[in-house]
């Protein structure tokens, strides 16, 4: 029996990308690296449950 590789889309198989280091102290600091972190995070987290969809 053949089993066919699926195709997966370029944008599903891209590394997630590096979280930053928190720089500062500050609740400035901690906002700006928090909303960064999230964003990345959620990308990642979308990009993973499409790539586990196309798998199945």
């Amino acid at each position: 029996m053949n089993s066919l590789k699926p195709v997966i889309p370029a944008n599903l198989i891209q590394p997630c990308p590096n979280l930053n280091e928190l720089a500062g102290t500050t609740g400035k600091d901690l906002m700006i690296w928090s909303v960064d972190t999230v964003a990345k995070y959620n990308d990642c987290k979308a990009r993973h449950g499409a790539l586990v969809k196309a798998l199945e």
